[in-house]
């Protein structure tokens, strides 16, 4: 029993109240009365009493939305709320605590039953003592009106973020890319507050996404990057090599020489991205240093953290699924069959438009007694290294395949044959100038054979006369004595 405590006992029912009350009185607490939820609301903010108990259906405003307004409310947060109701529906129940109800008892109860969840409520809430003491310390008397506003302010921002969840909700159903989705969440932000960049980091793929909302500097950029990558490891991710962190940059025309308005100083805002327990990513956002952005930014993303983490989350696994379909899983470049597809739409664009493309076929040298004397394991790491070479030679427009077992193959669009010559000698020298270390430390030279051709070209009725071609002058670079780059005109 809590000799002296306060309580406030709201329902319209006079019996009820009656039979309530005294059950209370009788158990030596101290008992107000509210009569329907426009006063149960102006009373609890007025008194602060130590715990509530809450008829459901009440005149003016039900004990639902009182129950809310309270519980949203810093002044009246710590207070213990008890729903009380005459029906027993599992959708009371389950409105009641959604609201933020810490107990629901049915009329009829047994005596016992109440005073035990009351003493209950009681003890538990002395954790809140601090919360409690401050708001009394700060009582005053509130009107009508006052609640009144309280709720249109409550209703309103509840709009607002069912408004905003709605937005980000809408991203789960479509079939987007990764860097779409990515894109879209940022659009969606940029409508809630001011920023300069936004971030997303995803551990396990090692890829960092920039969106540049504003015209930024590279070195705004760069202390963007330098800020996600130190807040990341706050969350047990080691960055490594920054090169080995694949880096997307989106709205890529904001980035600047010189910006229009130099920031007077950024603030940085950042959530973890938490699915099935376990990090998987961060997003940050960096913004100007004022109250506003210090304000919002966090409240907002707070609130959208469930539903981007789970947005981003199937994102990326649909895009890994779909990257495992098209992917060499070895190399994680495009594997045969969709090298295929790519060499296609190549080709009938290259009839259409009259436009010009290369073809490298590459093979690397003596791969067989690699495997034979280090191992399969070290094979594997030299079709890794050197897959990561070529990609290192290549533009962002070229195509680069894994033919199968140890050959590559390589289309150039928009390249004519002298260019994929010169292509494929910076291929074959950055292969040859590297460092391939076997176990145990000894170093192992690799050279490659590359056979080049181009279209249009005398002789070429389809596809399979290009490949043939690039074929049989990587026969001729072979027979010449390996490491060299042979083409077929």
């Amino acid at each position: 029993m809590e000799d002296g405590k306060h309580l406030l006992l709201a329902d319209d029912n006079k019996l009820v109240v009656k039979v309530t009350g005294s059950i209370l009185e009788k158990a030596g607490y101290r008992v107000d009365v509210a009569w329907d939820g426009i006063e149960a609301a102006m009373k609890a903010f007025s008194l602060l009493p130590d715990l509530m108990i809450l008829d459901i259906e009440m005149p003016k405003i039900k004990g639902y939305q009182v129950c809310r307004l309270l519980k949203e409310d810093p002044m009246t947060s710590w207070m213990p709320i008890i729903m009380l109701t005459g029906r027993e529906h599992q959708t009371d129940m389950f409105w009641g605590l959604k609201t933020g109800a810490d107990a629901y008892i049915t009329k009829g109860f047994k005596p016992e039953h109440l005073l035990q969840e009351v003493e209950t409520l009681l003890s538990a809430s002395e954790k809140n003592r601090e919360a409690r003491d401050l708001a009394r310390r700060r009582r005053k008397e509130v009107s009508e009106d006052y609640v009144i506003n309280k709720i249109t302010d409550l209703l309103d921002r509840k709009l607002f973020e069912t408004t905003i969840l709605n937005d980000i909700a809408s991203l789960a159903g479509s079939m987007q890319d990764f860097t779409e989705t990515v894109s879209s969440i940022f659009q969606i932000l940029d409508k809630l507050f001011n920023y300069y960049v936004g971030a997303l980091l995803l551990f396990e793929e090692r890829e960092l996404y920039l969106y540049l909302n504003r015209p930024v500097t590279p070195e705004t950029l760069e202390n963007v990057i330098s800020q996600t990558m130190g807040t990341a490891t706050g969350y047990a991710w080691q960055p490594g090599d920054e090169q080995s962190v694949g880096r997307t940059v989106l709205q890529e025309d904001n980035l600047v020489t010189t910006a229009q308005e130099k920031p007077a100083g950024a603030s940085y805002i950042h959530i973890p991205l938490i699915a099935h327990q376990m990090p998987i990513g961060l997003l940050l956002l960096a913004g100007p240093s004022t109250p506003a952005f210090r304000r919002d930014a966090p409240s907002i993303l707070n609130l959208v953290s469930n539903q981007l983490v789970m947005i981003v989350d199937n994102s990326r696994l649909y895009e890994g699924a779909k990257r495992m379909a098209i992917t060499d899983g070895l190399t994680r470049i495009y594997n045969h069959r969709f090298f295929q597809e790519l060499f296609e739409k190549e080709y009938k664009r290259s009839l259409r438009y009259n436009t010009v493309f290369s073809f490298i076929m590459l093979d690397i040298d003596f791969f067989k007694r690699i495997n034979d004397t280090y191992g399969h394991l070290f094979g594997d790491e030299i079709l890794k290294e050197t897959a990561s070479l070529i990609k290192g030679c290549l533009r962002s427009m070229d195509i680069l395949a894994r033919y199968g077992g140890e050959e590559f193959a390589i289309l150039l669009p928009e390249t004519d044959l002298e260019s994929a010559v010169q292509t494929a000698e910076r291929i074959r020298m950055a292969v040859e100038n590297h460092d391939f270390t076997a176990p145990g430390g000894k170093p192992v030279r690799v050279t490659v054979s590359q056979g080049v051709t181009s279209f249009p070209s005398p002789g070429v009725q389809d596809r399979s006369d290009i490949v043939a071609k690039a074929d049989a002058a990587l026969y001729e670079a072979k027979e010449s004595g390996r490491n060299l780059v042979r083409f077929r005109e």
